[in-house]
């Protein structure tokens, strides 16, 4: 019996992996790491070096709706090329810079590239290549931003005490542009046409077809004018905000005393809960419905920030035990929007929605990187930070199981 060739949806799926593990796993999650070590040597404050994180997401925010005329004039390949050289040179080059304001230039480099692989080309192609299994290919992938930070921050840690943070981001620039390119160039393809292939469980999809319900709820223009809409907006953006403190913890375990081998541990503890909490929080919404879902992430998110509170008083395992917790809160930030805004506006103008509703989050965390470092750079301590993002978990929580109810009222 002829053995059966393994369906080349699969390849894009090991690609959307490396590229999220690129783009998430080292330029975002490793960027904590560096912030205090570039910062000391220029002596400025922490907030001067972070705010390129800032402009980032800002940049993000700006080009993200213009995101889809761009994929749809040209092809998604060369896209994605221009983007991982984009961020690969300034990821890289910042090993180069001399003075806090050359780490903006790169901010915004990093957010254009970011726009596209991050935010706007992965679940695109993963829809146009898989009509079965799309969730369990997307769900892979977006581990892999998890799977990539707590590879990367143990390897960023250990390089930033042996060789210093210049050659450290000149290094994790060559791994950004090792783990992007060689799939963009080769494998990534947009359309299973271009390649004379059916997405995969076309045939199965088809059997079915005829039987599937037109999806219902509301549309977008009609979604503007409902308090709900607002609630979710805020919802999302405030969730981003406070998921921001995931770039401050190896600052946070730094400022206490330890060293940045341990501060590594902790980005690894936020990784690994991210990533666990991915799953963990799906689970729970297929199982039981999306309020037990909200009540898990950001429940979670609160505890965990409570234990780097007083972790003080408990010494490390404490702060790793938080930033576990936190970590599964910070997986939230990227998953229960898009559950909440599909439970209570229903699948029929979602895309639009979605889109609209996850601006708000690029600018949270646009706004919470820099505000943090600013409060710590003022303060001295993480104390008014961490009190501050637990009130804003409360916050979310109540206003997007307020939105929830509101669902009833608008004829789903």
């Amino acid at each position: 019996m002829k053995k059966q060739k393994m369906h080349y949806a699969w390849w894009i799926m090991i690609a959307s992996a490396a590229i999220y593990a690129a783009s998430v796993g080292i330029i975002v999650s490793c960027a904590g790491l560096l912030y205090r070590a570039v910062a000391q040597d220029f002596g400025v404050g922490v907030s001067d070096i972070s705010l390129y994180t800032s402009i980032m997401y800002l940049t993000v925010t700006i080009f993200l709706p213009f995101a889809g005329k761009f994929l749809n004039k040209f092809d998604v390949r060369y896209i994605l090329t221009a983007a991982g050289i984009i961020n690969a040179l300034a990821f890289g080059l910042m090993g180069f810079y001399t003075a806090a304001w050359n780490f903006y230039i790169s901010g915004v480099a990093l957010g254009i590239g970011s726009t596209f692989l991050i935010y706007g080309t992965i679940p695109l192609l993963i829809n146009n290549w898989f009509k079965a299994k799309a969730g369990t290919a997307l769900g892979f992938s977006m581990a892999f931003m998890g799977i990539g930070g707590a590879i990367f921050a143990q390897i960023t840690g250990a390089l930033i005490e042996s060789i210093g943070w210049r050659p450290t981001y000149m290094i994790l620039g060559v791994c950004i542009a090792l783990l992007i390119l060689p799939f963009t160039l080769f494998v990534i393809r947009s359309k299973p046409e271009e390649m004379n292939k059916k997405p995969y469980g076309d045939d199965e999809v088809a059997d079915v077809a005829k039987s599937v319900a037109p999806e219902t709820g509301v549309m977008k223009n009609k979604a503007i004018k409902t308090i709900p809409f607002y609630l979710i907006l805020g919802f999302t953006g405030l969730f981003g905000l406070a998921s921001t403190v995931g770039f401050h913890v190896p600052n946070f375990i730094q400022s206490v005393g330890f060293s940045a081998a341990l501060a590594a541990t902790g980005v690894t503890c936020v990784t690994i809960g991210q990533t666990g909490g991915k799953f963990l929080i799906g689970a729970v919404n297929d199982k039981f419905g999306v309020k037990l879902a909200l009540l898990t992430g950001i429940g979670s998110g609160i505890l965990g920030t409570a234990a780097l509170l007083f972790s003080d008083s408990f010494g490390i395992a404490m702060v790793y035990v938080g930033a576990l917790l936190f970590g599964i809160g910070f997986s939230g930030s990227t998953l229960l929007p898009p559950m909440v805004i599909r439970e209570v506006f229903g699948g029929r103008d979602y895309a639009s929605i979605y889109t609209t509703i996850m601006s708000a989050s690029t600018l949270g965390v646009a706004v919470g990187t820099t505000l943090f470092s600013y409060i710590f750079d003022s303060t001295g301590s993480y104390y008014i930070v961490f009190i501050t993002v637990i009130t804003l978990f409360v916050v979310v929580i109540s206003s997007s199981i307020f939105s929830l109810n509101w669902k009833k009222k608008l004829n789903v």
